[in-house]
C-alpha cells in the first residue's frame, strides 16, 4: 500500500513523500535495533529492503551474512 503525502520541507519546497508500509516495517526493525543499542549499517539496510520489496528472499541475505561473517 503505497500513500502520498505532500508537506513542505524547511525551505519552503513542496515535497511528495511515498509512504510504503514494507519500508516502515524495516524503519521499525531499525528503530528496535537501535532501541538494544544494536546499530545497523546502511548497506545492511539497502538489503532489508530489498527483502522487503521481494527483490531477495530473507534466506539468501541469512545465507550472505552467514558467508560474510562465518569463518
Amino acid at each position: 500500500m503505497v500513500i502520498l503525502c505532500a508537506g513542505l520541507n524547511n525551505r519552503g519546497d513542496k515535497v511528495i513523500v511515498k509512504k510504503n508500509k514494507k519500508i516502515e516495517g524495516v524503519r521499525d526493525v531499525v528503530a528496535t535495533m537501535a532501541i538494544e543499542d544494536m546499530y545497523l549499517s546502511k548497506d545492511f539496510v539497502v538489503e532489508l529492503i530489498k527483502v522487503a520489496e521481494g527483490e531477495k528472499t530473507s534466506e539468501q541475505l541469512r545465507q550472505e551474512v552467514i558467508s560474510r561473517y562465518a569463518g
